[in-house]
């Protein structure tokens, strides 16, 4: 009976690999996360072991067995970080570290291959994957002659499951035209290139089965996934025109779907898929800006936040500029720095947390005013999720900054819940993705934007849009002196 079927899912994120299993009705009977450390050889490189990824697979379905009954899972699928790339052999084994989307080692590069980009298919910034192979050709042709492809985190798992080569159009960022096919154009900046990308198939297709006993689940249909954005898209209900969805992550992922083509500087714009235009872009630091601050301080997030308060205001205006590692969405800045502007000796522990919460706010409305502008309508909702949407503050904070009402989903991790839509699509239960998103996803609670705030943050928006402006110079000579 279809209500016996289980549906596994995974997520490759940028710190831990996220699993579930759900019911065909939504339920989650497992959910779990295994973390994994981030290697940094030098300033600005940021890399991860691709055995990381398939280890801590292997580590949740063994949790997952524990609670659930394996030999129900119907299909499987996976979603991934997005322009994290491997190079991988003929046999499928690694070359080296993949390198992360946080990774700047190719700004160079992506400025120089800019002058030679055909109109209309650039700007390519550090972390595209024409960049990478151009570097990886430049400055280590010993892994760049052995590489017979260039996959992302969940195709290179794919890969490992079921011995398919294949990729997704939607995960092909900056690749593929309307269409879907490669832009053989762009690709023919870096010779070679071409040959070296995989296959593209549709999101929600069977591509084959578990070969490897090893994973307890041998014979399991896969299916094709996709990047998380989309696949958290799909796990928040937001796969409708007129719909927008925020990701809480280690970074703020914002997207809009529109029904119509629109342009605006700053932001992502996808090929249409299924007459649905999305608009979106991923800052560079969100929950991660309070890890590194929990870091820093010996103290953990949840020790941070519990210690916040409402008394943390009261020392006097406090911003954050959380541009640790530079900044993507909408500015795209590699240089720019992350600053404390305004401190005083009376602000406290308390006082920087909450002007951390309150910066990476700011960040998300600033990259929401070009996706509006692009989508072509006004956002009044958003569907959050993601690990620091657990977080009642950082919500309401959220809402405040963004005069938005944002509906938390039940399940958080979309990522996860999306590639399981994906996996439940491929096997039939629902007849298309619209289907999956509009009855698999249910929501938990709203945060409404509180009147009494509104005119603070709007002053303090202004002053966090003028900082940046104005201290870009600053960041310009930092980099000069090696600050990156």
């Amino acid at each position: 009976m279809e209500q016996d079927k289980l549906l596994l899912a995974f997520d490759i994120g940028t710190t831990a690999v996220k699993g579930g299993v759900y019911t065909t009705a939504g339920k989650c009977l497992f959910s779990g996360a295994v973390a994994y450390a981030k290697v940094s050889a030098q300033a600005g490189w940021v890399e991860q072991n691709p055995a990381d990824w398939t280890r801590c697979m292997a580590a949740l379905l063994q949790r997952a067995g524990q609670h659930c009954d394996l030999e129900r899972v119907a299909a499987t699928a996976i979603c991934s970080q997005v322009n994290t790339h491997v190079f991988v052999d003929k046999r499928g084994r690694a070359l080296a570290n993949a390198i992360v989307w946080e990774d700047q080692r190719c700004a160079g590069v992506a400025q120089q291959l800019n002058r030679e980009v055909p109109a209309g298919l650039g700007p390519l910034d550090a972390s595209s994957l024409v960049c990478r192979a151009a570097w990886i050709k430049r400055f280590r042709p010993q892994i760049w002659h052995r590489t017979h492809c260039i996959l992302s985190p969940k195709d290179y798992c794919i890969l490992q499951l079921t011995g398919e080569w294949v990729t997704d159009a939607l995960s092909s960022v900056g690749l593929v035209d309307s269409a879907g096919n490669y832009l053989n154009d762009l690709l023919a900046l870096v010779d070679g290139l071409p040959q070296r990308l995989p296959a593209i198939r549709p999101v929600d297709q069977l591509i084959g089965e578990v070969r490897d006993n090893a994973w307890d689940i041998a014979g399991c249909p896969v299916v094709t996934g996709t990047m998380d954005c989309w696949a958290s898209l799909f796990g928040s209900g937001a796969f409708a025109a007129g719909k927008g969805f925020q990701v809480a992550g280690t970074s703020e992922i914002l997207g809009l779907v529109a029904g119509q083509r629109g342009e605006a500087a700053g932001v992502v714009s996808f090929p249409v898929y299924r007459h649905r235009y999305l608009y979106a872009g991923p800052t560079q630091a969100g929950g991660d800006a309070l890890t590194w601050f929990a870091g820093a301080q010996g103290s953990s997030v949840e020790a941070l936040l519990s210690a916040v308060g409402g008394a943390a205001s009261h020392s006097g205006p406090l911003l954050f500029l959380p541009y640790l590692m530079g900044e993507r969405a909408p500015i795209w800045d590699a240089k720019a720095r992350g600053a404390f502007i305004g401190l005083n000796k009376h602000h406290r522990q308390a006082c920087m947390t909450r002007a951390i919460m309150e910066g990476v706010a700011f960040s998300a409305r600033h990259l929401l005013e070009p996706l509006q502008a692009a989508a072509g309508f006004h956002c009044g909702s958003l569907a959050i999720s993601g690990g620091a949407s657990r977080s009642d503050l950082g919500c309401q904070v959220k809402a405040d900054i963004m005069n938005r009402s944002l509906r938390r989903v039940e399940n958080i991790d979309t990522g996860v819940f999306g590639a399981a839509l994906m996996a439940a699509t491929g096997i039939g239960v629902y007849q298309d993705l619209d289907e999956a998103a509009a009855q698999g996803v249910l929501f938990d609670r709203s945060f409404e934007p509180r009147a009494q705030h509104r005119d603070r943050y709007d002053s303090l928006y202004r002053i966090y849009r003028q900082s940046y402006r104005q201290l870009r110079p600053v960041f310009e000579d930092l980099y000069r002196l090696g600050g990156s």
